[in-house]
């Protein structure tokens, strides 16, 4: 028979091996993690061993729920995946709805998780497990070489400044009305300030913004906040800092973007093309 528990700080080798033995089988050898991964997830986006999960048969680990938590806003499901042959058993659903429950006793009451709209199984596990669509991201991506770098003689090009995350906080530029994705939260953003580079165009206020970090992998920049008023002067801007953040040739990426952060019609203005859309889920609790 099957156990499950919840996990202690001293048990981050033990979700790392779970984790491994449970997703590498299903995303390939690249998704597996280190301790020292696990470690940096908990410094950018709250990975918290409490509230994460393994299953056994035995001794040996066949689910893991990992999941992160802020406690002023909500636990979030970052990875959630059953050992081959341990599928469709209700593993899955009994991490899941643990979490749900133990939130609703101890807090944040709240559970989130972001599912691409193409994993239509795993959107479906979600809904039947009682999560409910809350909004809808797009992960948009340009190709190398995708756009121009700036005129030097661009009159605006005075304009653009480089700020500090805080500056950029205190600005309300990057308060989003329906909020912003986990990875893009101001607190994950806070966790990753000594990596970012943050520019803008400022007159009398923010008129754009732009923090980008460079790419796990090394190609190209991930940007992590990205907003200008919509329609074409708006594009120019965004371009104007795209290229002074000077990898304009290379490879961009902005995950789980929100429609309201930036208009989607900026983006694809700006030779951006979305790659994938994602789903927000709330989870509740069941009655």
């Amino acid at each position: 028979m099957a156990g499950y528990r919840f996990c202690r700080s001293d048990d981050i080798p033990l979700l790392v091996a779970a984790h491994n033995a449970c997703w590498v089988p299903h995303f390939g050898a690249e998704s597996a993690i280190t301790v020292d991964d696990f470690k940096r997830g908990i410094r950018e986006i709250g990975l918290w061993s409490s509230s994460c999960m393994v299953a056994f048969e035995g001794d040996e680990p066949i689910g893991v729920l990992i999941a992160a938590k802020r406690d002023r806003e909500a636990n979030y499901v970052h990875r959630l995946a059953v050992r081959p042959g341990w599928e469709r058993q209700g593993h899955g659903r009994h991490l899941l709805t643990s979490l749900v429950d133990k939130s609703a006793i101890l807090g944040p009451p709240r559970v989130v998780a972001e599912v691409p709209a193409d994993w239509t199984a795993i959107c479906g596990f979600f809904e039947k497990s009682g999560f409910v669509e809350a909004r809808r991201y797009g992960d948009f991506v340009r190709d190398a070489g995708g756009a121009a770098g700036m005129d030097a003689h661009d009159p605006r090009a005075d304009l653009v400044v480089s700020l500090s995350l805080d500056e950029l906080l205190e600005s309300g530029a990057l308060d989003v009305p329906s909020g912003r994705a986990w990875g893009r939260a101001k607190a994950s953003l806070r966790a990753r300030a000594g990596a970012l580079a943050v520019l803008a165009v400022a007159t009398d206020r923010i008129e754009a913004h732009l923090a980008t970090a460079s790419s796990r992998d090394g190609q190209g920049l991930e940007v992590l906040a990205i907003g200008a008023e919509p329609g074409p002067q708006g594009a120019a801007l965004l371009g104007l800092l795209l290229a002074r953040a000077g990898e304009a040739g290379a490879a961009l990426r902005i995950p789980a973007i929100a429609d309201d952060e930036t208009c989607f019609d900026t983006l694809w203005a700006l030779g951006f093309r979305r790659a994938r859309e994602v789903i927000g889920y709330v989870g509740t609790r069941a009655s």
